[in-house]
């Protein structure tokens, strides 16, 4: 399935990537969300070529979430798997899947997870995708299937919902939809789903290639959607709550601060303070356990460089009188460049 919103420049290339497959045992739902530019004229024409294999919706613009959602409703195949406008699929992509599947015929595979490839706009470079060395250590060889509540790491993959793939059957058992008209929308699905999962299939060979560089991404926005952030954290949060899920406090806890540092550093001087005001009273509401489980994951599974970081980012976000640290990133940087001196320094005399 892929949603676009003003999608005319990255779309067809897209489209291409799923209609060129090497095995075409696929169907492509095409959603516009409420495009202005040349979009629905594209998939238009797409669908007019290929109506044997494309299903088409236009709609009133609703956000990702809600365009995934329109999708969703008209899958008539047991899995799916969703693709941004602005990247493409590897060539062998729908082969493969298809070939792990058949071979674990008769077991229940609720999802799968891939492995997807990152490419720079600018440099036109292609590197491995951000956990791959964890993807490696969680599943061990091609096809395995993993039980999450068991291999718990899974839950520290990166939260990009295009890199898994879904069983329709499970989406159904478990009520599953995503949240409308909001952006950072994958924070909480990926929490949500892992959590209900107990058999997970990953495969390393398959995946997607990611475009980063480009002004166009939802993660190049700047204003006032920052702050939509804060929305997917209380659910993330109310959900690990009500469920009692002590073993998500880690991952969890990484995933906002590491979100949140890169939303305050990325968000535009207007809509800074707003952000890094929400952003203090949420940690600080937090329970103490939270904490905990936070500085003994940081210690277990994270770098020195990451762990100081975390544990750094929380004591200045919690306690109002360091906010002024974010205000501004000249403040920010200068900080931060002066933490690290005094780091090293520490480490030089130890």
């Amino acid at each position: 399935m892929v949603p676009a919103y003003n999608a005319e420049r990255t779309l067809a290339r897209t489209i291409e990537s799923i209609l060129h497959q090497t095995d075409d045992r696929y169907k492509l739902i095409l959603v516009n969300d409420g495009s202005t530019d040349r979009t629905d004229e594209i998939c238009r024409s797409y669908l007019a070529e290929k109506n044997d294999k494309i299903r088409y919706i236009p709609q009133e613009n609703r956000g990702l979430g809600g365009a995934r959602n329109a999708g969703m409703r008209l899958i008539d195949t047991p899995y799916v798997s969703f693709l941004d406008s602005d990247d493409w699929l590897m060539p062998q992509y729908v082969e493969k899947l298809i070939r792990q599947l058949e071979g674990h015929k008769g077991k229940n595979i609720e999802m799968i997870m891939t492995l997807p490839q990152i490419y720079h706009e600018g440099s036109r470079a292609v590197r491995d995708w951000y956990d791959k060395d964890l993807f490696e250590k969680v599943f061990t060889c091609e096809g395995e299937i993993i039980n999450p509540q068991v291999k718990t790491d899974i839950y520290r993959f990166e939260v990009n919902q295009c890199r898994k793939i879904l069983q329709m059957d499970f989406v159904k058992k478990v009520d599953f939809s995503f949240r409308e008209k909001v952006k950072w929308e994958d924070v909480y699905p990926h929490f949500y789903l892992l959590s209900q999962c107990t058999s997970c299939m990953g495969i390393s060979e398959i995946g997607f290639y990611y475009r980063i560089g480009s002004s166009s991404q939802i993660t190049a926005s700047r204003g006032a959607d920052r702050l939509d952030l804060l929305i997917v954290f209380e659910d993330l949060l109310q959900y690990i709550n009500r469920e009692g899920r002590r073993d998500l406090y880690f991952p969890a806890m990484r995933v906002l601060v590491r979100f949140s540092i890169w939303c305050i550093r990325m968000a535009d001087i207007d809509h800074r303070r707003v952000l890094v005001n929400k952003i203090h009273y949420l940690f600080k509401g937090l329970s103490s356990r939270y904490y905990m489980e936070l500085v003994k994951g940081t210690r277990k599974n994270c770098t020195k460089a990451d762990a100081r970081q975390y544990l750094l980012f929380m004591t200045a976000i919690r306690f109002r009188i360091f906010n002024f640290i974010f205000y501004d990133y000249l403040w920010q940087d200068m900080c931060e460049k002066m933490i690290k001196k005094l780091l090293r320094a520490g480490e030089r005399v130890a």
